[in-house]
């Protein structure tokens, strides 16, 4: 087309399947509690703690507002673990032509049989969604740019 100079290539990809922190014999379990006088004191602490992380999964999802790209020029990455709840959390300082430096964080939430890494190193050029909050970029996904390699923060886990 004559004057369509953006073209947005949006890139699909497949999303492992979430991994259930209740599994199908906890809830046997939680009958088998309901049935006793331990539902008292057990029930309300399992309902907390559900809750608790429910939130954190809600408000890990980063809203796609913002894109910037640039090298790589520090990187960090770190594993969180909360019982069967994982974090992997990574902090880069990304080179952008735009904006100067910006510091970057990624928060993905994980369960316990999830063991894919994020194979970033510095001087990797990246494409970088999210957004900007607090002095900090809020990375939604990173696209790196050499071998289209695609990474999310959507969660991987949820609780039921």
């Amino acid at each position: 087309m004559v004057g369509d100079d953006h073209v947005v290539h949006k890139q699909i990809v497949s999303q492992p399947k979430k991994e259930k922190l209740v599994k199908w014999y906890g809830w046997i379990i939680i009958l088998i509690l309901c049935l006793t006088p331990l539902v008292i004191i057990i029930l309300p602490k399992l309902m907390l703690n559900v809750g608790r992380i429910n939130k954190i999964l809600r408000e890990s999802q980063i809203p796609d507002v913002d894109v910037i790209s640039g090298e790589i020029i520090e990187i960090q990455w770190d594993r969180h673990v909360d019982g069967d709840l994982i974090c992997i959390e990574g902090q880069m300082v990304i080179d952008t032509k735009l904006n100067g430096q910006v510091n970057t964080i990624f928060r993905k939430y994980v369960g316990p049989k999830y063991n894919e890494t994020i194979d970033l190193v510095v001087k990797d050029q990246v494409e970088v969604r999210g957004q900007f909050k607090d002095n900090s970029f809020l990375v939604r996904s990173i696209s790196k740019l050499e071998d289209k390699q695609y990474y999310d923060t959507l969660p991987l886990v949820s609780v039921y």
